[in-house]
This record gives structure tokens, sequence and C-alpha cells, in this order.
């Protein structure tokens, strides 16, 4: 089942028309208001059941959903005739067997339209059209078909010449809400001869999208302009609801309005903020208040402290404008990143961190060897590369097992880190070998930290599982002293043949390549 944007404008409306059919009902009891209620509750069926028809692929499943429809469908009109009887003060002189009248014939069209399969009056027949936008249901009409449209005719141009009227005898101040009327009216007329004429797409039904803004129409009409007094209902619903933190403010950077969540996440958030500047309000949270000064950006990033959690928030922005262009207000939206964030630092720290040792993996000091590289050119500056083998490592797997010998990499990477500068670059080259690039270090320089190093994890006890045991350690040594015209790959392999030597002259030592390698 895919939902394409018809469908999810279907469910915009459906979930407009309920949004005002509830707003009406529990505004006050009022026959105009339970009328709109039953008007707005039948469109918002009707919108519902087109949604699910269009979203079906099979006959079966068409026809069910378009049955749904028809408890709606059907007493559309006859609704909208008591609305126009209502509004306009006529009810009283319609008596309840009048009403009654209005409603017989869309109680035929549904009972016709639920028995259909019995006597095919209503659709003589029906079947699945594949148009570009999809399955859709097509169908031949029947007689109580065009009994439904026909009343529908009739209860559109009643209503029409009804509020035509009223508008010509009315006082000035009501007019405006006439006018909406008769503008919904209008739609409905437009939509009906659209659908009708066959102007839009073959078996495509725009009649529940346009129902949604006459409704919305009338809601106006008869609140005086006041639509927006659904907002509590909005408000519960959506707005209190959400999961991110949203405040609003208005041109002069003061506060309106904000959510439960942002209640929830800020302790300055409260009924009392309401009219204070936003700058005061986040005083100490200077780079929220840069971020709001800084909304020609569409989206920020913050890091906020809230008690002793460490949160990642993603502002945005939302300018809402008048109709003059000016700046209503702006909507900001904190929405928590947090989670997503900490799984990126995960996955950073999975891609540069060897995760036996805690010092970076090969990949990431290869990285930072070029950036040392590059700068050492930049700078004129000596560097150095210094690589590191454990000696007779393998008799340390095959006497004490691989877990004995993960925790001897591991001590020796203490132990070398904490003899090392903050500048110096140590990581896991792979197995039991090392590498450290060491900025602004000459030749002599990184001998004597080499030798001091070899020392260091020479004299250095052991703790394996209970046994105390040393180690010795070869480097080799290599580097760009003299401003040579060499690549970091190059003194790296120096720097291997140098260990090489170290190895091959009895460990334990230090070897630095030789210039004629260079």
């Amino acid at each position: 089942m895919n939902i394409e944007l018809a469908h999810i404008m279907l469910f915009v409306s459906f979930f407009c028309c309920i949004s005002l059919c509830i707003y009406s009902l529990k505004y006050k009891f009022t026959h105009l208001n339970f009328i709109f209620s039953l008007f707005t509750a039948a469109a918002a069926i009707y919108t519902l059941g087109y949604a699910f028809e269009l979203m079906s692929v099979n006959l079966e499943t068409m026809l069910f959903w378009s049955k749904i429809q028809y408890i709606g469908i059907p007493f559309l009109p006859g609704l909208l005739i008591a609305f126009t009887l209502c509004y306009t003060g006529y009810e009283n002189k319609v008596t309840n067997f009048g009403y009654l009248i209005f409603f017989v014939i869309p109680v035929i069209s549904f009972i016709a339209r639920w028995s259909n399969q019995y006597h095919h009056l209503f659709y003589k027949n029906t079947a699945v059209f594949n148009s570009h936008l999809g399955p859709m249901l097509s169908f031949e009409p029947g007689i109580f078909y065009f009994i439904n449209i026909i009343y529908l005719v009739f209860a559109l141009s009643y209503c029409t010449v009804v509020f035509i009227n009223y508008f010509l005898k009315t006082a000035f101040v009501y007019r405006m809400q006439s006018l909406l009327i008769i503008a919904s009216l209008t739609i409905q007329w437009f939509t009906l001869i659209i659908y009708l004429s066959g102007t839009c797409p073959k078996y495509f039904d725009i009649n529940p999208y346009m129902f949604t803004i006459s409704a919305i129409l009338y809601a106006f009409s008869i609140y005086r302009f006041s639509l927006f007094n659904i907002i509590p209902v909005a408000r519960e619903v959506i707005f209190d609801e959400m999961n991110d933190a949203i405040i609003i403010i208005n041109p002069e950077m003061q506060l309106i309005d904000f959510n439960k969540r942002c209640a929830s996440l800020f302790n300055e958030i409260n009924d009392k903020a309401i009219g204070k500047n936003i700058e005061q309000i986040f005083v100490s949270r200077p780079k929220i208040i840069n971020s709001i000064n800084n909304i020609s950006v569409a989206e920020v990033e913050v890091i906020i402290e809230n008690g002793t959690d460490r949160l990642f928030l993603e502002l945005s922005f939302k300018s809402i404008k008048t109709v003059n262009k000016s700046s209503a207000c702006t909507i900001i939206t904190f929405h928590n990143i947090t989670e997503k964030r900490i799984l990126m630092q995960k996955l950073e720290k999975l891609a540069t961190v060897d995760p036996l040792t805690g010092v970076i993996n090969r990949r990431q000091l290869e990285i930072q060897a070029d950036i040392e590289m590059k700068r050492s050119i930049r700078m004129n500056t000596p560097l150095s590369v210094l690589m590191f083998d454990i000696d007779h490592f393998k008799n340390v797997n095959d006497t004490w097992g691989h877990q004995c010998g993960d925790q001897v990499l591991k001590q020796f990477v203490v132990t070398i880190l904490a003899n090392i500068r903050e500048i110096d670059c140590f990581g896991r080259f792979g197995g039991e070998e090392f590498i450290m690039i060491m900025p602004e270090s000459n030749r002599n320089v990184a001998t004597a930290i080499a030798e001091r190093l070899r020392k260091i994890v020479e004299k250095t006890t052991l703790n394996i599982d209970g046994n105390m045991t040393s180690i010795t350690v070869s480097i080799g040594i290599s580097g760009r002293w003299n401003n040579e015209n060499i690549s970091m790959d190059s003194l790296i392999k120096y720097a291997d043949n140098a260990l090489y030597a170290a190895k091959q002259n009895g460990r334990n030592r230090v070897e630095i390549a030789e210039l004629t390698l260079m």
C-alpha cells in the first residue's frame, strides 16, 4: 500500500474536518454548531473513505471503502440545507417533519449504495481503472447515483440563492461572513462542475479535498472569524504532545508561546517567562542566543548542559509573515539529536581507534602522518618517524595465550603514552607494530626520545594474570631532517628498514635509517 501526496492531503483533510467537528461540539451546544459538527463529520468520513479507496489495489477493497464513503456523502446535501436554514434564521419556519424530508433522499441513496450488489441501481457495473495516478474505482452510474447527484445540485442551488438573498438584506457588518459562505459554495460548485465534466483525471474525485476548504470557510463564518479558537484543541493534540521543544517569539524577540517539551527541557521556560526577551531568558545559554540572533541560517546545532546531561540540539527557524510580508513571529524548534550524535561519535571512534589498545588505528595514523608531513614542509620544520616492534611477541602468545598477549599490548601502549609529548602522534600500525610521528623533532631529539622509551619499556615489569614479566622493544627511526623532498610513505618504509636492522642486530635497540637510504 503506497501512500502518495494525494492520500496525505486526504488524511490532512480528514484531520481538519474531524478537528472542526470536535471544536464545534466543545464550543457550545447550539443547533448551528450541532448541524455543523454533523456536516464536518460526514465530510471526514467521506475523505477518510476515499483516501483508503485510493490506496486500495483490488476491486473488493475499493468497493468496501466506497461504501464507507457513502455513510457521509448522501447526507452532505441535506446537512448543507439544514445549515443554511439555521444560519440565515429560517430554522423556526421549518418543522421537524420538514427537516426529515431533507434526509429522505440521502437515506435512500445510502441504502441503495450499501445494497447495490443485489440490484445494481446505484452502480451498474464496477471495475479497477489503472490511471497514471494509480488504481481507481471505475463505474457505470445507475439511477440512484444520478438521484444523489441531482439532489446535491439542488442543495447547492438552493443554498446559494438563500445566501445571496441573505447577503443583500443583512447588515454590512455581517456581509463578510456571508461572502465567505458564498465563496465556499462557489468552490463546491466549481469542484462539482469539474468532476461531472470530466475535466479532472478520469474517475478521480476532487470533491473531498474541496469539502475541507468549504468546511473551514464555514467555520470562519460561524465563529465570526474565530476559527483559530481551535488552537486549544490542536495545541493539546499536536503542539503540546510533540517530541521537539518549540518556542514562539515575536519580532521584538519576546517569548509568546512554548510547548510542554520545551518547559521540561529548559528550566528557564515557564508561564512567568511569557513576554520576556529571549536573550534575558537564555542569558546563561549564550550558544542558543547566538543561534537565535543568527536566524539567517536555516539550521544550527548547539550543545547544552542540562543538569548532568549533555544534549545536542538542532535548532530550526520558521518565520511567519503577515499579509503585507512583515514578520509576525518566529517559530524555533529544538530537535534533540543527542542519540544520533552519540551514535555518530561511536561510529567515528570505531573508524579511527584501535579497539584493543585505544590508540588511533592505521587508517587514522596515516591521515595524521600526512597532515604532519604537510605542516613540516609548509613550516620548514623537522619531522621524525619512530616504528616500534615488541621483541619476541610471538613467544608471549605461544606461552600464555592470545589473551595475555592482548594485555601485553595494552600495558605497552599505556607505558608509551605516559612518556611522550602531547604533540606526538602514536598509533597501532598492525599486530605488535606501532608508529609514532614526532613533529618538530630532528635526528638527535628523535634518537634521544627513542632510547629513553626503549629503556623505560625494558625496566617496566608487567603483571600478566598474576605472572610478573617484562618485555623489550626494537625501534627504527627515520625523518625529514634536512628539508628532504620525501613522502611520508617513504619515511615509514625507511623506519621499517631501520627497525628490521634493529631486529637483526640483536633486538632491544634503536637503529636510525642511513642517510644513504634517504
